[in-house]
């Protein structure tokens, strides 16, 4: 019989760190630092309890994994009302680094990342084990290193099942941008078909607001994929292991960030430096 896994928890109340769900490009701009800052205090956390000797009560661990998820779970409510607004800045975003952009996929983080995030963790911690294991020691109970056979066959199912979800969106996001090239786009770019006739900048405003909505569902779904990959990796694991990997997941995240805002800050300084008047 194939092992079964809880339901993940429903998020907690939204943290009173983060401001109020914000619709334009700027406010969402602070709410990311906001959600940055948030993520930073999570880390610190993930950190203490993964670490604790001895280890903390299973049910404070549940909390604290029960709480970053919430942050998660807002972050993206929030994303969605942002881009109910405006969802074109949702796939150009000026709050993150041109290295983050480099890797988007459908404005955000490819959701199979996180099972190979999950995969590359337990790795390396069974890497970290392994001289002690061989000395007749035991696997660390409280990581990742001692995911179950059970546990990797679900993680494989779920590997598959988000694989092809995300194929999916990818024919939506196909179809959504293949829809730039409708006739009657066509036609109003050509000014009613004559060619260098006046365009309808009205006419242009509407029809574009409509290719952006099937834009903003390829956002939703890929978002909503996202969290539901998150929240199918922390139910397959135990609380002390699904702080491992919150903890992988937060530190990779806020690094890459840091890095990439310092290199656009290089970048620019460098720029800076070349367009300044000779003294």
């Amino acid at each position: 019989m194939p092992a079964t896994f809880p339901p993940p928890p429903p998020p907690p109340p939204p943290s009173h760190n983060l401001p109020p769900l914000l619709s334009s490009n700027e406010s969402f701009s602070k709410f990311f630092e906001s959600w940055i800052g948030e993520q930073s205090r999570d880390l610190e956390e993930l950190r203490a309890a993964a670490s604790a000797e001895p280890a903390a009560p299973e049910a404070d661990l549940r909390r604290l994994v029960d709480q970053v998820m919430g942050h998660y779970a807002q972050y993206y409510s929030t994303k969605a009302a942002a881009a109910a607004g405006d969802v074109s800045m949702m796939f150009t975003p000026s709050w993150t680094s041109t290295t983050e952009n480099l890797y988007l996929w459908c404005g955000g983080w490819r959701p199979t990342a996180a099972i190979q995030l999950l995969y590359t963790k337990c790795g390396m911690q069974l890497e970290h084990r392994l001289p002690v294991f061989l000395d007749g020691g035991g696997l660390n109970k409280d990581d990742l290193s001692d995911l179950s056979v059970a546990q990797l066959r679900a993680a494989d199912q779920l590997q598959h099942r988000t694989i092809s979800r995300e194929r999916e969106i990818e024919e939506v996001a196909a179809t959504a941008q293949e829809a730039l090239t409708s006739k009657t786009m066509v036609e109003l770019a050509g000014g009613g078909g004559g060619g260098g006739g006046g365009m309808d900048a009205g006419a242009m405003d509407r029809e574009m607001q409509t290719k952006a909505e099937g834009m903003r569902q390829v956002l939703e779904m890929a978002d909503g994929l996202r969290l539901e990959t998150m929240r199918e990796v922390v139910a397959l694991l135990r609380p002390a292991q699904a702080v491992h990997f919150l903890l992988a997941a937060a530190e990779l995240h806020l690094a890459v960030h840091d890095f990439g805002r310092r290199k656009d800050g290089h970048a620019g300084n460098a720029a800076a430096a070349a367009a300044a008047p000779p003294e």
